[in-house]
């Protein structure tokens, strides 16, 4: 039997993995596509390299076009790769203390580049299949461990995010607040509402619905 093909890009540079990312007709400089192989990769280098690429993200808006910055977001969150941040956070062995680096450094991704570019609808999701876990009960803060290590961690950056001067940024950490279920969620969207008097009557009812884990 043929054995499937395999990419080692454990020790892929920052470089290279930006390319893999937002311009993957490149894939590394190759002509082979990673669909349908078997990649392996170095976890904890990853995390170091997306908190490098959210702390200093500026440079995609000069090297990729906006398609192309949508399109390599929506790859990067969620599982859709080993090397998607889902997959990365959930499912690693990349130590916890890179993990929660990981998460902290997506505060910065948000308000040093989706606050001035929201794209199309990859900001706004963000951090729905991110926090979803906790929405559907795979991970429960009463196990404590990581499960309520990483809720935290969601939950400061999330409240960090909101607290940015963009209704794009906050709209989307209202949306990761109404899966991530974390129990501080009511009173700091109240506290959001009463700090926010020019916000609409459909921004008060999405941040209502948020508080109350109702969201879609």
């Amino acid at each position: 039997m043929e054995q499937p093909e395999s990419r080692n890009l454990a020790n892929i540079s920052f470089d290279d993995f930006v390319s893999l990312i937002f311009n993957p007709a490149e894939q590394i400089k190759s002509d082979r596509p990673l669909s349908g192989i078997e990649v392996e990769i170095e976890p904890k280098r990853l995390c170091t390299y997306y908190v490098q690429l959210f702390q200093k993200p500026e440079f995609l808006l000069s090297r990729f076009t906006k398609e192309e910055l949508e399109e390599g977001f929506w790859e990067i969150m969620g599982y859709a790769h080993d090397w998607s941040l889902g997959d990365l956070i959930e499912y690693s062995d990349a130590p916890l203390s890179s993990r929660k680096e990981c998460i902290e450094s997506m505060g910065v991704l948000f308000e040093r580049l989706f606050a001035s570019e929201p794209l199309d609808t990859s900001v706004h999701m963000w951090w729905d299949s991110l926090c979803y876990s906790w929405h559907c009960g795979n991970r429960k803060r009463e196990r404590g461990g990581e499960d309520l290590e990483l809720q935290d961690t969601y939950f400061q950056t999330l409240a960090k995010v909101l607290a940015t001067d963009s209704w794009i940024c906050q709209s989307a950490a209202l949306h990761g607040l109404g899966h991530l279920h974390h129990p501080d969620t009511a009173a700091l969207i109240s506290r959001y509402i009463d700090e926010h008097p020019s916000l609409t009557k459909e921004q008060v009812a999405y941040a209502q619905a948020a508080a109350k884990f109702e969201v879609l």
